[in-house]
């Protein structure tokens, strides 16, 4: 397989690629109403914020103030990928048009003698694709993966607030590391397709059956429960709250969408790298017979 081949295949599949990451993209595609207004998000009166209450020791713990400070952290970084995500698309489905129109073109054999312009723009235009679009994926893959959704409590797998253990009702996070990391209680976006956050149909028909234990053991107040509570004869294991959220695919399909922009963005860069290997090598071999699609016939 010659370079004018690889050159061609590489930038289309820059091209393809970046399409399909465009329409799966959350943010463009507003796939929540938790991350749509993520471009407009004021960081600096967050900021300020922040610096006016340690400057003034408003924070009372360190847990506190490491929680202000990541929320802080957090908006800065939602800025950016959301500027990165229109940026880096947009370009990468413009380059990857212009190298696929090119490569096209020479691997044809037609434009013999703008072959290494057509490397040196395939170098240029390949390196830039990896670099911000890597950039895209570090900013994307760190809020996905560490960001967290205040408001969005951690729930058992079965969607219960409350799990009966060692004597006591406890959450789904180390109670004892509260003080310490304040944003344990809440669940991270890494979390959003698991099923407690979304539709789950045996809760569902369970909460139809007022002898369920779903049903009989729902939290009525915001006291902490310290005795076993019973729903007729039966035993609590777990306590669900009264408002369970469980109409919704909504997180599921933000999850989707942001998982699969990830993946594709990553094919995105190492089809980046590889057209600006092949770029640089047509750019060296321009005007030998080996760079060439077809050999002419005399």
């Amino acid at each position: 397989m010659n370079n004018n081949l690889l050159f061609f295949c590489l930038a289309f599949a820059v091209l393809i690629l970046s399409a399909v990451t465009i329409c799966v993209a959350p943010l463009i595609n507003k796939a929540d109403d938790s991350i749509s207004n993520w471009g407009n998000l004021n960081c600096q009166k967050e900021k300020d914020e922040y610096d006016y209450k340690e400057k003034n020791n408003v924070y009372t713990t360190d847990g506190l103030k490491k929680s202000a400070k990541r929320e802080v952290d957090q908006c800065y970084n939602k800025n950016a990928m959301h500027d990165l995500e229109y940026t880096s698309l947009i370009m990468d489905i413009v380059f990857g048009f212009i190298c696929t129109t090119l490569g096209l073109l020479h691997y044809f054999n037609v434009g013999k003698s703008i072959e290494k312009i057509s490397g040196l723009i395939g170098l240029i235009t390949g390196a830039i694709i990896a670099i911000i679009t890597c950039i895209y994926v570090g900013y994307s893959a760190s809020l996905f993966n560490n960001g967290v959704i205040k408001g969005l409590d951690k729930l058992y797998p079965n969607k219960a607030y409350l799990k009966w253990e060692d004597g006591k009702y406890v959450h789904n996070y180390d109670e004892d590391k509260v003080s310490d990391d304040p944003d344990i209680v809440y669940a991270k976006y890494r979390d959003l397709g698991k099923k407690q956050y979304n539709y789950d149909s045996d809760l569902h028909k369970s909460l139809q059956d007022s002898d369920s234990e779903a049903s009989g053991c729902q939290r009525h107040d915001y006291t902490s429960y310290t005795n076993r509570q019973k729903y007729g004869s039966k035993d609590c294991e777990y306590i669900w709250e009264t408002s369970i959220s469980n109409v919704s695919v909504d997180y599921k399909y933000a999850y989707d969408r942001w998982l699969t922009a990830i993946i594709l963005s990553v094919f995105i860069v190492a089809c980046g790298l590889g057209l600006a290997v092949f770029g640089f090598l047509l750019f060296k071999n321009s005007g030998s017979s080996g760079g060439s699609g077809h050999v002419p016939v005399k």
